[in-house]
């Protein structure tokens, strides 16, 4: 035998190489060795109970697993404990002499790496929290406890489309996956989970034009007598690009009403008053978003009012979906998101995102309503969907 007692007594012992060899070099492991050792020693498990590892073995590796414990053993990579059981010593536990040395050699993660590569992809998405657009996604992201692998490969999108969106490029989805590495970079689910945060044609991704979504009594006209009558319908999606030739608009509205929550539009857009027109903020206002909006206003102006959530991102997408009113010289009001909408039950914590947010917002001068629920959410700690009320 090339191996010894370390330590132990009649009932329990613990085995030992005479002559470790660890780390110095790995012994020669039999084809059908090395995968199962591989399988030892995935995790980061310094010692594994010896039915565990007769468990990852199968019963088809029973005799492979009892010779590569007594290989194991004797070349020093790891102890083994023993119980003294119907006249013979029975293993317990394999514990590793250097896990991640071990590991290492072996071209396996090891704990070091796992927690190197977290520490990067928090930073990664710290650094996406000062984003205006992806931030809040960041922040959800940090927030969902995802294995590493899936949330590095979700960072990577925010980044991916935070420089696409700042390049002002549009394309179809193969185009943004590109940017990933080749056209089939992003599978289904990925891209699902863009759309859950995103209004991925509005910012210049997807098979289709960018589009605006509209409900109330608007007729927009266009050359050669077209006509779109949008009181005919619940609500209507249209190509900005053919927004940006509307002619003339009958029936103008007497005010514009913005609703950031889809939920919340749709239910609006089923009990809309006379006189209103509302229109879906669909997340972070995009240029083609705004650029619709501008044209509609110069055809038919009026005030607006704006509702998103309850919170810090809420209060910049109301600001920057008033730009075009802004522009314009047009008034526009914040409604529904008055501080009192925090005065409920079920309201979310702030998060790193939302911090920053509000410190930016501290620097800015706002309106009355806004500004007051700016103070609402520092001084409360929470937050609040428009889903809830509106």
């Amino acid at each position: 035998m090339d191996w010894r007692a370390r330590s132990g007594d009649r009932a329990r012992q613990e085995l030992e190489a005479t002559a470790p060899t660890w780390p110095g070099t790995l012994p020669r492991l039999d084809a059908d060795e090395l995968p199962l050792l591989l399988d030892w020693l995935r995790g980061s498990a310094a010692s594994r109970k010896w039915q565990g590892l007769l468990e990852a073995a199968g019963p088809a590796r029973i005799e492979l697993a009892h010779r590569l414990s007594d290989r194991a053993l004797k070349a020093g990579l790891c102890t083994r404990r023993e119980r003294f059981e119907q006249g013979r010593w029975w293993p317990v536990e394999l514990c590793w002499v250097e896990l991640e040395a071990l590991q290492a050699a072996l071209g396996l993660p090891t704990r070091s790496d796992r927690d190197a590569r977290r520490a990067a992809l928090t930073q990664r998405l710290e650094a996406l929290m000062g984003d205006e657009l992806v931030g809040e996604a960041a922040q959800a992201l940090a927030e969902s406890r995802m294995a590493t692998g899936p949330a590095e490969s979700r960072a990577a999108l925010l980044e991916a489309l935070s420089s696409w969106v700042a390049a002002g490029e549009v394309g179809l989805r193969r185009d943004f996956a590109l940017r990933l590495g080749h056209t089939k970079a992003i599978g289904d689910g990925e891209w699902a989970w863009l759309e859950r945060h995103f209004d991925l044609p509005a910012l210049g991704i997807g098979a289709f034009a960018a589009t605006l979504t509209l409900s109330g009594d608007l007729r927009l006209g266009w050359g050669g007598g077209r006509h779109v009558d949008l009181g005919a319908l619940a609500f209507a999606t249209l190509p900005v690009a053919s927004l940006l030739e509307v002619q003339h608009v009958e029936t103008p509205p007497a005010r514009w009403w913005l609703i950031e929550n889809r939920a919340s539009f749709e239910k609006q857009a089923a009990r809309r008053a006379a006189g209103d027109v509302l229109v879906w903020i669909a997340g972070r206002p995009t240029r083609a978003w705004r650029e619709a909006m501008a044209r509609l206003l110069a055809l038919a102006p009026a005030p607006a009012a704006i509702s998103a959530d309850a919170d810090p991102a809420g209060i910049e997408i109301a600001l920057a979906a008033a730009a075009p009113w802004q522009d314009a010289g047009l008034e526009w009001q914040a409604v529904a998101m008055e501080a009192a909408r925090l005065d409920r039950p079920g309201l979310q914590p702030l998060g790193r995102y939302d911090l920053g947010v509000l410190a930016r917002l501290a620097e800015r001068d706002l309106p009355v309503a806004l500004a007051s629920l700016r103070d609402a959410l520092m001084e409360r700690g929470v937050k609040a969907e428009q889903e809830g009320w509106l």
